[in-house]
């Protein structure tokens, strides 16, 4: 384990997370392995979360300290081209995969998000941690894989 310092606001939009729940996703093991090489030492690794948010930028209008809410495992700003087409992975403004990735991660007590607004969900009260964490990176990307782009159907094989 490694102290370090509770991230900050740096930007209008960001938004500081005190997370309950977190997992290990595949990519974390690359990264580990040293297959993403573009990770610099000493990141705090992690891109899935449930957190509560406990700090916000003055730019964030859709959430209130004391939220619980489901991280993302893509960030995005919502304003630019491919974020408008949905293609939330290609943001142009300093979005896609960065937690954990090109910034400090949700292995962590904090981890400050960026384009809060576009990158939080809030999280459904009457479910637990271990099942929302799920919505944070696994469910969507198996949605988005085999029934968006594959097509798959209930009965499929």
């Amino acid at each position: 384990l490694t102290d370090k310092e509770k991230p900050t606001i740096t930007s209008s939009t960001d938004a500081i997370i005190r997370i309950v729940k977190t997992t290990i996703c595949g990519t974390d093991l690359h990264i580990i392995k040293g297959d993403t090489p573009e990770v610099k030492s000493h990141t705090t690794l992690g891109h899935e979360g449930i957190g509560i948010i406990e700090e916000i930028g003055d730019n964030v209008n859709n959430f209130k300290v004391g939220d619980k809410v489901i991280i993302s495992c893509i960030s995005s700003c919502g304003k630019c081209y491919y974020c408008k087409k949905g293609i939330y992975a290609h943001c142009e403004n300093g979005g896609g995969w960065i937690l954990g990735h090109l910034v400090n991660g949700t292995q962590a007590e904090y981890v400050k998000v960026p384009f809060a607004d576009n990158s939080l969900y809030h999280a459904p009260s009457n479910l637990k941690e271990d099942a929302l964490v799920m919505l944070s990176d696994i469910l969507p990307t198996g949605y988005e894989i085999g029934v968006l782009k594959g097509k798959v159907k209930p009965g499929c094989t």
